[in-house]
C-alpha cells in the first residue's frame, strides 16, 4: 500500500541578481515518486540533481512551488501550519552531518529527552531513553547518556540522532545522505542498522545518496534523479544491472564496483 506518493511535485527557487534581476532556478520538475509500507528506496544522483531539495520539500522545509503530496492518501500540499506540524511528526530526517545536528551544549540523553517531552509521551521516559539507546546500538545506555557530541565518534554521533528521530515514533524516515561523512568502517554498520529498524519498527525508509555502492546494499527499488527530474526508475537490482538511460550508466560506470555486494 503506498503511504507517501508526489505528483507533478515542483519546486522553483528565485535567483536575485542585483535589484532589478532576477533568475528562476527549477530545483525540482515534475517529481513522481512512490513509497510504500515498510519499503526502502533510493534516490539517487551526483550533487545539484534535486534529492536534497526532494527531501526538504517532503517534509515541508521547503513549500512546492507546483504539485501535490499526499500522505496516506491524503493531500497535504494545502495543509495549514498546524496540520503541517502533526505530518512532521510521521516523516522525519536524519541528515548528512551528525555533529552539525546536535547540539554541543548539551548531552546524549538530553537530545533524546526533548522530542519526548514535546509529544508529551506518557511512558516513563528514563526507560524509553534507554530503550531507543539500545535500539540503535549504543549500549549499554548508561555509558552514553551523559556524553556530549564532542565525546562520541561520527558513527555514534549518528546512531544518537537516529535514537532522537526514532523517539517520536515516525511512520517514515528520510535519511539524506547519511554516512557521507563517516569512515568506511562504520558506513555499513549503520546501513545494517537502518535495514535493522525498518524491520523491528516497520518504518519505511527513503535513503538518499550519490553513491551507488551503499544504495545497491539495502534498497528495494531506486529513483535516479538528475537535472530536477526522474530519469529511470526501478527494482534497484534490475536497473544496476541493466540500466536503461544514459546518465543512470555515467554514475555506474563512475562508481566503483557498485554491483559488488548484490
Amino acid at each position: 500500500m503506498s503511504l507517501l506518493r508526489t505528483e507533478n511535485l515542483s519546486k522553483i527557487f528565485i535567483s536575485r541578481r542585483g535589484l532589478l534581476k532576477s533568475e528562476n532556478i527549477t530545483a525540482l520538475d515534475n517529481v513522481n515518486i512512490e513509497l510504500n509500507e515498510r519499503e526502502l528506496i533510493g534516490i539517487v544522483g551526483a550533487s545539484g540533481s534535486g534529492k536534497s531539495t526532494l527531501a526538504k520539500t517532503l517534509v515541508f522545509l521547503y513549500r512546492p512551488t507546483s504539485g501535490n503530496i499526499y500522505f496516506n492518501d491524503k493531500n497535504i500540499t494545502k495543509y495549514k501550519s498546524g496540520k503541517i506540524k502533526k505530518y512532521r511528526k510521521n516523516i522525519q530526517m536524519v541528515f548528512q552531518d551528525p555533529y552539525a545536528s546536535l547540539d554541543p551544549n548539551h548531552t546524549v540523553e538530553w537530545h533524546i529527552k526533548r522530542p519526548l517531552v514535546l509529544i508529551k509521551y506518557k511512558g516513563n521516559i528514563n526507560e524509553r531513553i534507554n530503550e531507543l539507546l539500545n535500539m540503535v546500538t549504543l549500549n549499554p545506555p548508561e555509558y552514553y547518556r551523559n556524553k556530549f557530541p564532542h565525546q562520541l565518534s561520527g558513527g555514534q554521533r549518528q546512531r544518537v540522532y537516529l535514537a532522537r528521530t526514532l523517539a517520536v515514533e515516525p511512520k517514515i524516515l528520510i535519511a539524506d545522505e547519511p554516512v557521507s561523512m563517516l569512515d568506511v568502517s562504520v558506513r555499513i554498520d549503520i546501513l545494517n542498522l537502518l535495514k535493522m529498524i525498518r524491520d523491528k519498527l516497520n518504518l519505511s525508509i527513503i535513503y538518499i545518496t550519490h553513491d551507488l555502492n551503499t544504495v545497491s546494499m539495502i534498497t528495494d527499488r531506486i529513483y535516479v534523479m538528475h537535472d530536477g527530474k526522474i530519469v529511470e526508475k526501478g527494482n534497484t537490482i534490475n536497473i544496476i544491472k541493466n540500466p536503461t538511460d544514459a546518465y543512470t550508466k555515467e554514475l555506474i560506470d563512475a562508481a566503483p564496483n557498485p554491483y559488488k555486494r548484490i
